[in-house]
């Protein structure tokens, strides 16, 4: 099965933090799908970075570890950040100064792996050529 999408960091926090109802039954949704085998996502390894940095202030170390582990048995992949990825990452930040730096490891990462397709509400994606963002919507 192809590797359909890459989940942004955002998309941990609205599962295990979730905005409203709508936001709570579309996370949980998209969970079950990867753990029925229906569905095959990733994350990048930045975003392990980015939960430690921002959930870990939130919950603390040991629960971020938790999660982190409970996505890996959830059949989430998480992938490292290789040349080609930081190269493409690299181009990305000098067109478009405005996206940080762990924005467009993950935007690489999904034009490397998944046709571009990141699930984000994050509107930095959006400037990124290639990159479609899907939230709320079915992968």
């Amino acid at each position: 099965m192809a590797l359909r999408a890459v989940l942004d960091t955002r998309f941990y926090f609205s599962y295990y933090n979730p905005e409203n109802g709508e936001v709570a039954s579309w996370t949980r949704s998209i969970v079950q799908g990867i753990l029925k085998g229906e569905l095959k996502v990733a994350s990048s390894v930045i975003t392990i970075a980015e939960l430690y940095g921002t959930m870990g202030r939130l919950v603390g170390m040991d629960a971020v570890k938790l999660r982190i582990a409970s996505s890996k048995a959830s059949n989430i992949l998480f992938i490292p950040i290789t040349e080609d990825i930081a190269h493409i990452a690299g181009e990305i930040t000098l067109r478009t100064p405005k996206i940080p730096l762990a924005d467009a490891i993950i935007a690489a990462t999904a034009l490397i792996h998944a046709h571009g397709v990141v699930v984000t509400d994050d509107e930095h994606f959006k400037l990124v050529k290639g990159i479609e963002t899907v939230w709320l919507k079915s992968i």
